[in-house]
């Protein structure tokens, strides 16, 4: 596991003997290439093609022959090739070639092991489950009505109360809980704080409130005792109440996450 801006990313090798580095997007479901990586790299770009099987005007694809994550092969991975040094040069997105989707892993047991800075791609299936105690299960709602799937699983909670969320390893933060949920959850108090953080990889740079004193678990076990714990602003966007919040990057870090696309299985130890 490498550090791309200080967040989890690794080299993708793939037909030809090029390599690019790459972020791991567990809450994106469309792999990124820069597109002045895609021209230097002489890959073919086609057409974006939409839900209604046409075009999507101004958007184009490349696809990845043969690709490889260390010994792990991922087979062909089609990416949307956008134009990214901007956004990196202004700060608003990590520092990388790319990003990779959790839909790079479909069919496969994924562990990201911060404690150790590994990253384990194999074939899933029930032999090789990832928990033999507690797991959560692994859903895919959409973000907003509109927007695209996403990874949500349940075992989270929240000062012992269980809650729906989102696994997002570029969110840099610990526990993000959406509007919609903080009355269910008793955090109203909480989320009335006057302390902000900046987050400049979220939805192109935004503040979100923090607050402290939460304990953040997974089953029955602590996760983080007196940890902070943030809330939206205007500028973050929000699942429509189709799950309860987001974790990220702060609260793995010790941490082996592992997710089971097969199965749909989730565990963090």
């Amino acid at each position: 596991m490498l550090k791309c801006s200080g967040l989890p990313c690794m080299d993708i090798h793939f037909a030809g003997g090029n390599s690019i580095r790459m972020l791991m997007d567990t809450g994106n479901s469309s792999s990124l290439l820069d597109k002045a990586k895609a021209e230097q790299l002489g890959l073919k770009l086609d057409p974006a093609i939409g839900r209604d099987g046409k075009p999507v005007a101004g958007y184009v694809v490349a696809t990845l022959k043969d690709c490889y994550a260390g010994d792990a092969p991922l087979g062909d991975l089609k990416v949307l090739v956008l134009d990214l040094k901007a956004d990196i040069a202004k700060g608003s997105i990590p520092a990388a070639d790319g990003t990779l989707a959790y839909t790079a892993f479909r069919e496969k047991l994924l562990m990201l092991d911060y404690a150790h800075r590994k990253i384990a791609i194999a074939p899933a299936g029930k032999d090789n489950a990832p928990c033999p105690g507690f797991c959560g299960e692994i859903s895919h709602p959409t973000f907003g009505k509109q927007g695209p799937p996403m990874v949500v699983t349940s075992g989270f909670t929240v000062n012992g109360t269980p809650v729906s969320m989102q696994i997002d390893t570029l969110w840099s933060g610990t526990m993000l809980i959406y509007d919609t949920s903080v009355a269910k959850l008793g955090l109203s108090s909480a989320a009335a704080s006057q302390t902000k953080r900046s987050f400049p990889f979220t939805d192109g740079g935004v503040q979100m409130l923090e607050a402290q004193g939460i304990s953040e678990g997974f089953g029955k076990g602590s996760l983080k005792r007196s940890a902070p714990i943030y809330f939206p602003t205007p500028g973050v966007h929000q699942p429509d109440g189709l799950f309860d919040g987001t974790v990220g990057d702060e609260l793995f870090q010790g941490h082996v996450l592992l997710m089971n696309f097969a199965t749909s299985q989730f565990s963090i130890s």
